[in-house]
C-alpha cells in the first residue's frame, strides 16, 4: 500500500465532483445524437467529421503551447494507441452498434465499462484491486443485467440485428475501456486539452482510410434532414470537446475505474431522452436496475473517501 501522493481525491477536490457530474450530463446524451445521426448519415464518415470538427475547435487553442509538442515528441506510441482506440476503433463499433441496437441498449452495455478499465488498469499497474470497488462496479453491472433481462422478457425474443447491435456495442466498450486506461498517464504527464487535441487529431488522420473505403457514393446530401446534422454538431461540439474535456479533468483528480464508474449515471438519463424523445417507456426492471446502478456508484465512491480518510491510495 503506498501513500496517496499521486491522485486527488472528490473529498479535496470539490471541483472534481463538477466535472463529474458535467460528464455524465453530456455523456447521456451521446446515445440519442448519434441514433438521429446513423439513421441519414454515412456510418464510415462520421468519425472523421465528429472528431475533425472537434480538432479544429481545439488546435487553434494550442498551436501556441508547448504542452502538446511535447507529447508528440515524448509520448507519440502512446498517444496514438489512444487515437486508435478512440476515433477509428472505437466509433467504428458504436456507431453500427447504435444503428441497430435501441438507444437503451447502447447505455446499459457502456455500464460494463468500468470493470473493463479496472482490469485494464489492474494488468497494468495503474490501479490496486480493491475489494470495495470490484463491489461497487459488480453492482453497477448488476442494475444493467436487471435492466437488460427486462427489456428481453418485455420484447419477447431479441432479433438478430439487435444481437449484432448488441455484440458491437461490447466491442465499444472494450475499446472504450482500452482508451480510458492508456490515456490516464497521457493526461498525468501533459494535461486534459493537449491530450485531447492531438488524440482528437491523430485519430481523425487514422479514421480516413476507413472513410474513404466505406463512403457510399450514391449519398444525397440534400436530403439529410435537420436532425441528423444537429446530431452530428452535438456529438462534434458538446459531446467530443466538452464532455471529454470534462471527463479528462476527472481522470487528472481521480482513478480512471472511478471516473468510469461515476459515468454509468448516465444510461439512467439516457433513458430519461429515450423516453423523452424517442418514445421509449419506463419499466419495473428499469427502475430496479437503475437503483442498484446508482447504489454501486455511490459504493465506488464511499471507496475513495475511505482511502483518502486513512491515507492510502488504492492506486499503485
Amino acid at each position: 500500500m503506498s501513500t496517496s501522493v499521486g491522485i486527488v481525491s472528490t473529498r479535496r477536490d470539490p471541483g472534481a465532483f463538477v466535472f463529474l457530474a458535467l460528464m455524465v450530463l453530456i455523456g447521456s446524451s451521446t446515445a440519442t445524437a448519434a441514433k438521429f445521426a446513423v439513421r441519414e448519415l454515412p456510418v464510415g464518415l462520421l468519425p472523421l467529421i465528429r472528431f475533425g470538427i472537434a480538432s479544429l475547435c481545439l488546435v487553434p487553442i494550442l498551436a501556441q503551447s508547448e504542452s502538446w509538442r511535447k507529447l508528440f515528441r515524448e509520448d507519440f506510441g502512446r498517444l496514438a494507441v489512444a487515437a486508435l482506440l478512440c476515433v477509428p476503433v472505437n466509433q467504428t463499433f458504436f456507431l453500427n452498434g447504435t444503428r441497430l441496437a435501441p438507444t437503451t441498449h447502447v447505455g446499459l452495455i457502456y455500464a460494463a465499462c468500468p470493470l473493463v478499465v479496472l482490469l485494464l488498469a489492474t494488468a497494468l499497474g495503474q490501479e490496486r484491486l480493491v475489494a470495495a470497488r470490484v463491489g461497487g462496479i459488480l453492482v453497477t453491472v448488476a442494475g444493467a443485467v436487471v435492466i437488460g433481462i427486462g427489456s428481453l422478457m418485455n420484447q419477447g425474443t431479441e432479433s438478430s440485428r439487435e444481437l449484432w447491435g448488441d455484440l458491437l456495442l461490447v466491442g465499444a466498450v472494450a475499446s472504450w475501456g482500452g482508451y480510458l486506461t492508456v490515456n490516464k498517464p497521457l493526461v498525468a504527464r501533459h494535461g486534459s486539452m493537449a491530450v485531447l487535441a492531438g488524440t482528437f487529431l491523430l485519430g481523425s488522420l487514422l479514421d480516413l482510410p476507413i472513410a474513404a473505403l466505406t463512403y457510399p457514393r450514391h449519398t444525397s446530401w440534400g436530403v439529410i434532414s435537420p436532425a441528423a446534422w444537429w446530431g452530428v454538431a452535438h456529438l462534434a461540439l458538446v459531446v467530443t470537446v466538452l464532455g471529454l474535456a470534462c471527463q479528462n479533468q476527472a481522470l487528472r483528480r481521480l482513478d480512471a475505474s472511478q471516473v468510469a464508474t461515476i459515468g454509468n449515471a448516465a444510461p439512467l438519463l439516457t433513458i430519461v431522452w429515450g423516453v423523452w424523445l424517442l418514445g421509449e417507456t419506463i419499466t419495473v426492471s428499469l427502475v430496479i436496475g437503475g437503483a442498484l446502478i446508482l447504489g454501486g456508484i455511490l459504493w465506488t465512491g464511499r471507496s475513495g473517501r475511505i482511502a483518502d480518510k486513512t491515507g492510502v491510495n488504492p492506486a499503485v
